[in-house]
């Protein structure tokens, strides 16, 4: 996990990335020119800590930006996931077809005929940002308000007071969008190439394993949040299951006598009080600040405890129908391919990212995104059913017949719309300032 910075030449390219330098360890910082071009990169590297390996870009003969992970690397070949990546992109024989074989999350970045080409991983759970007015791209979206004045969506504004978040491509500024999930840009133009149909599946209960003991790799530790639902109680049995002792991470939620039926070794956190406006400035967003709160302050606590990553039940409910509105209507390609990528990944990214933690969510690997997919509706429908029937041997009766109980603030809970007015002008005020 990492960041990075891709514009015209120009600005001193060490300003530039250390403006997003939580995204990574201040002594991973690379940066190249090319072709008129600044490529700038901070890591966060887990797979190679040799700072001549891991820092971007590497070499003299530039390819391209890596940021993400790509698990199932060959690392008999490769050093690092990102150079498989290079070589994929640049010298496989398959071209595009190539990304569909890869476990994980990234965003690549090059440039081609003196235009920048971007792309994402197949929800955009590591986004990339662009501006429509020059060819400049990035990880986050205010380092690219560095390169030219912003004026504010307010179609994004008013699609975000009516549901909490902007269902689409849009960000706050005119100027500057997010690449759809599964898609490219090159030379203004989007593109998708994601194809579901090219991703292999086995069965659910197999490949859920594989890609809990995938998100375990790397050079550093990895914790766990435990919170006491199903979805996480499903990761921890698995690791049980894989031989695997984990640090586990359980937030206070009214919550902790489900959690202690999963496991004794709780490691507790109590959540410190994060302001609206402090939230506002790291989500870059107006967007419902429900669970950006809460989640800022976890990241913080995962930083204190010393953890660079951590594994997370995220994803489940959009995919396998854990909300309310499941059980009322099949919302699944809108909470899949609307809600993860437009609000609930971009959210996690930014709010884990500024305390520099990797979030790793066993539920996102794209064979079980096409498991959940694969799934008729009458073995989800606001009940998780085909997650309660695969898993039932390996979680505790008790947790599979509770009700789902969402990480929200009280503040939202009781009056979002109120919530939402309050973001809008704080959110206007930190602009004008």
């Amino acid at each position: 996990m990492c960041g990075f910075v891709a514009y015209p030449s120009g600005k001193n390219p060490e300003t530039v990335i250390r403006s997003i330098g939580y995204r990574g360890l201040p002594e991973f910082i690379g940066h190249i020119e090319h072709e008129g071009f600044t490529f700038a990169h901070i890591a966060l590297p887990f797979v190679n800590l040799d700072p001549k390996v891991a820092i971007q870009p590497v070499g003299n003969d530039f390819k391209g930006l890596f940021v993400g992970e790509v698990f199932n690397y060959n690392s008999d070949i490769f050093e690092t996931d990102g150079q498989y990546v290079h070589d994929e992109f640049w010298f496989g024989e398959s071209g595009f077809d190539s990304f569909h074989s890869f476990d994980g999350f990234w965003t690549y970045v090059t440039v081609m005929d003196d235009s920048l080409f971007g792309i994402t991983d197949h929800l955009g759970i590591k986004p990339l940002y662009y501006r429509t007015d020059m060819d400049a791209m990035a990880s986050e979206i205010d380092v690219l308000k560095l390169f030219g004045k912003v004026t504010i969506d307010e179609t994004f504004m008013s699609n975000t007071m009516k549901w909490g978040y902007s269902p689409d491509a849009r960000t706050p500024y005119n100027e500057i969008k997010q690449l759809p999930p599964g898609h490219y840009v090159y030379q203004g133009v989007v593109r998708s190439y994601w194809d579901w149909s090219k991703v292999k599946t086995g069965n659910l209960y197999n490949d859920m394993k594989r890609s809990v003991e995938a998100r375990l790799g790397g050079q550093r530790e990895v914790s766990m949040l435990l919170s006491g639902g199903l979805d996480s109680s499903i990761i921890y049995g698995l690791l049980k299951e894989l031989g695997r002792d984990v640090t586990t991470i359980h937030v206070e939620n009214q919550e902790k006598d489900f959690a202690h039926l999963v496991s004794s070794q709780l490691v507790d956190v109590s959540l410190d009080d994060v302001s609206d406006e402090e939230a506002v400035r790291i989500h870059q967003s107006p967007v419902d600040l429900g669970s950006v709160k809460p989640q800022i302050a976890m990241a913080r606590k995962l930083r204190e405890l010393g953890f660079y990553a951590v594994l997370t039940g995220d994803g489940a409910d959009e995919l396998f129908g854990g909300y309310r509105r499941a059980k009322e209507y099949d919302s699944q390609h809108s909470d899949t391919f609307a809600e993860l990528p437009y609000y609930h990944l971009p959210k996690l990214d930014r709010t884990m990212m500024r305390s520099t933690i990797e979030l790793r969510a066993p539920f996102l690997a794209p064979y079980i995104v096409k498991h959940a997919l694969n799934t008729p509706y009458s073995r989800r429908n606001g009940e998780k059913k085909v997650l309660k029937e695969t898993f039932k041997d390996i979680v505790p009766q008790e947790i599979i017949n509770r009700d789902k109980h969402p990480l929200k603030t009280e503040k939202i809970r009781k009056d979002p719309t109120e919530q939402r007015r309050e973001n809008d002008r704080l959110f206007r005020q930190i602009q004008m300032g």
